[in-house]
């Protein structure tokens, strides 16, 4: 089995910290992770709020002062920032918070781009209007695109590079309580100091990818699951046996290891 991150850092937080793609769950997953460590949850909406309250705008209000003034997204990072040095036994839910908390656990939560829409356009959120599930594909994938150039222009940095976090996890086809489960396993592993699997994948979406059996290897190919990811894509490099086995076993998560 395929490990990383062994050996306790110089200094951790007991801070979980959740990305992800649009649509991968991380408010269901933080909410579950929540009863069952009794960490609060702090969210980046919930920032938002509290920024708005103390400038006296509504949250409307502040999304359209922060699109032409980067003040606003001063105060939010500078928030962040501060709950990483001042708090500690908490879940952050938000795009960022691994960057401005380095301490924390840094989870991201993947998601195949159809499965994500399909979770988008069927929770039918009063600020998004999709006429069609083709629409919310298309809408996540220039939301994506935005945030990513956004992110790269503002902080330099980018969002779905994996080499930034300690665990990603591909929520595709698993329920929420298994990804908790798997998060919570892996932050306690690193709190002692052990080895962890750093990512776990759907068997049905990696046999899914197009190309990915392709270029698995052959019929003799046994070993562990290897990936490549470039822009948030996975291509798989080698594991084809333990795929068709995960799959025909019905195993809901499978762990791999990034080149």
């Amino acid at each position: 089995m395929p490990f990383s991150r062994q050996g306790a850092p110089a200094y951790v937080k007991e801070i979980v910290t959740l990305s992800g793609d649009i649509g991968g769950g991380k408010s269901s997953v933080a909410r579950i992770l929540s009863a069952s460590l009794g960490y609060p949850i702090i969210s980046a909406g919930g920032m938002q709020r509290e920024i708005a309250t103390s400038m006296g705008l509504t949250t409307l209000q502040l999304n359209e002062q922060s699109a032409k003034d980067r003040s606003v997204d001063d105060r939010i990072d500078a928030y962040t920032k501060m709950l990483g040095e001042t708090r500690d036994h908490i879940i952050v839910d938000s795009r960022l918070a691994w960057h401005f908390i380095p301490p924390a656990f840094k989870v991201f939560l993947s998601v195949d781009p159809l499965v994500g829409a399909e979770r988008v356009f069927g929770a039918s959120r009063s600020e998004e209007h999709h006429h069609s599930l083709e629409h919310a594909v298309e809408n996540n994938r220039s939301r994506t695109q935005l945030e990513t150039t956004r992110f790269r222009a503002l902080y330099g940095i980018e969002l779905r590079d994996y080499r930034n976090y300690d665990l990603i996890v591909d929520t595709s086809y698993v329920a929420p309580e298994t990804v908790a489960a798997t998060i919570e396993q892996a932050f306690a592993a690193r709190n002692r100091g052990q080895a962890h699997a750093q990512v776990w994948m759907c068997p049905q979406r990696l046999a899914a990818m197009a190309d990915a059996l392709a270029g698995a290897g052959g019929r003799g190919d046994a070993a562990p699951v290897t990936l490549q990811a470039t822009d948030g894509q996975f291509v798989v490099v080698s594991g084809r046996e333990a795929i068709a086995k995960a799959l025909a076993q019905g195993v809901a998560l499978l762990p791999a290891s990034l080149t």
